[in-house]
């Protein structure tokens, strides 16, 4: 059973709430500051209910030299009416939310529900936040295209801006997301994630702005949303272009004014949030089909950055592949496996539709299924690999064997793009489209590369 504390120099308050809480709750109580900050010392409290106006030492200094011990206990101050400002001051000092005097017993026992429910998603998250996490460190490549795209994580991270992360899926959005919070300075606050397309539509709300009791059929307790927990840290909106549009409108507004309402409250919570958002989905088409609210795009779109997919980025796959072997041969017993070349070669010449999630997959099974023979052979990638699969040369990279980097990188990307054209009829839309980018960056290749885009007589 959770504990709560009630510090207030009236015995009469004191006793109201053992009499309203005890039912569903330890209650300890402390007849002024100097008694309160004395138990806390010495026993684990859940939540405090802090009266402001006291004799002798008033709630404000309560709060005031709870933080400076390093007390992290979440606050619910109480206040007279009169005395508002003092509790917004409180706020200011660490107090979670005020309650006025004389108080509704609903509106306590729904502000301390509240109250414990999103201190415990907050300890959820630090649990997670503490676990080993490297970083941009974690993330291995040396390609142009994502040396580019980590260069632009690195910047955002030093700034507060809104960044849209896009890619196809599996090319490490959630990722780079994550490396953007843990390097930046809100790293001690929580990184919130919520996926758009994870949730029914109707319970998107909800989720991130949180609901009271009976807003709606099935609300039978109060929920704190995402936007609360994420306040001083990030809220990352994975595949956003999926969010309804009337969610996207409340957002807008969020991201506006830091201000919103949960559902069916009249209450304004305010909040201080960095928002990331990542998406598959190209959201200028969202807009042309009116699927995605251009004002949003504009807000969020304020620093882009675009994860190529594997196919664009070949010549990571051989330290890919090292990387996932020595993060996973430990665990399934395959600590002396290794690639053998032609093996390497036979993956890099797979267009990896799930990018690096299906890469990583790929490695860990094969160490799974023959990580005791020490060498990975070209065989043993074929039976894993989808059917059709084994069909791709495995000595793709042999006609580039001694060029400088920039000339083979020239050559390879010659070839994917002219086998694409042909397979297309030399439709430039539909070749984009297999490659996995815009028919206006592919246009820039073309050029770039002096490729006749012309279908042969």
């Amino acid at each position: 059973m959770q504990t709560i504390l009630a510090i207030d120099d009236e015995e009469s308050i004191r006793q109201s709430y053992r009499m309203i809480l005890s039912k569903d709750y330890h209650v300890e109580l402390a007849p002024g500051g100097a008694e309160g900050i004395e138990y806390l010392e010495k026993h684990h409290v859940d939540l405090v209910l802090l009266d402001l106006t006291m004799p002798g030492m008033s709630g404000e200094e309560v709060l005031h030299e709870l933080r400076e011990r390093g007390n992290q206990t979440p606050i619910l101050v109480v206040t007279a009416l009169n005395s508002i400002n003092t509790a917004v001051g409180a706020i200011k000092l660490g107090a979670r939310d005020y309650i006025q005097k004389p108080f509704d017993v609903e509106e306590l026992q729904i502000n301390i529900r509240t109250t414990l429910a999103e201190e415990r998603e907050r300890q959820e998250l630090t649990a997670l936040r503490e676990q080993d996490f490297k970083g941009f460190e974690s993330m291995t490549g040396s390609s142009p295209r994502f040396t580019e795209a980590l260069a632009k994580a690195k910047h955002a991270m030093n700034v507060n801006s809104a960044v849209l992360i896009t890619g196809e899926s599996g090319t490490g959005k959630d990722l780079i997301a994550r490396s953007i919070h843990y390097g930046g300075n809100r790293a001690k606050k929580a990184f919130v994630a919520l996926s758009c397309c994870a949730i029914p539509q109707q319970l998107v709300e909800s989720e991130l702005f949180g609901h009271e009791r009976g807003a709606f059929t099935g609300a039978d307790k109060a929920r704190v949303g995402k936007m609360k927990v994420a306040d001083g840290g990030t809220l990352f909106l994975d595949e956003i272009g999926e969010m309804p549009l009337d969610a996207q409108a409340k957002l807008l507004r969020v991201l506006q004014d830091n201000r919103f309402y949960p559902v069916g409250s009249t209450k304004e919570i305010e909040v201080d949030i960095r928002i990331v958002c990542a998406t598959n989905r190209n959201l200028l088409e969202a807009i042309d089909e009116q699927a995605f609210r251009q004002d949003l795009f504009f807000r969020i779109n304020v620093l882009n950055i675009e994860m190529p997919p594997i196919r664009q980025r070949r010549e990571d796959i051989p330290m890919l592949i090292a990387h996932f072997v020595a993060k996973h041969a430990p665990k399934v017993g395959a600590k002396g496996a290794d690639f053998a070349p032609k093996a390497i070669s036979k993956m890099a010449a797979y267009s990896w539709p799930g990018n690096v999630r299906e890469l990583e997959n790929s490695v860990e099974r094969l160490l799974v299924y023959y990580g005791q023979e020490k060498i990975i052979t070209p065989d043993h990638v074929a039976t894993l690999l989808p059917d059709g699969a084994q069909e791709l040369k495995s000595n793709v990279f042999d006609e580039y064997e001694g060029l400088p980097l920039e000339e083979a990188t020239r050559k390879m990307e010659t070839h994917l793009i002219m086998h694409a054209l042909e397979r297309t009829d030399y439709v430039q839309s539909k070749a984009a489209e297999i490659l996995g980018t815009t028919r206006r960056i592919l246009k820039y290749k073309i050029d770039q590369l002096g490729i006749l885009c012309e279908k042969p007589d």
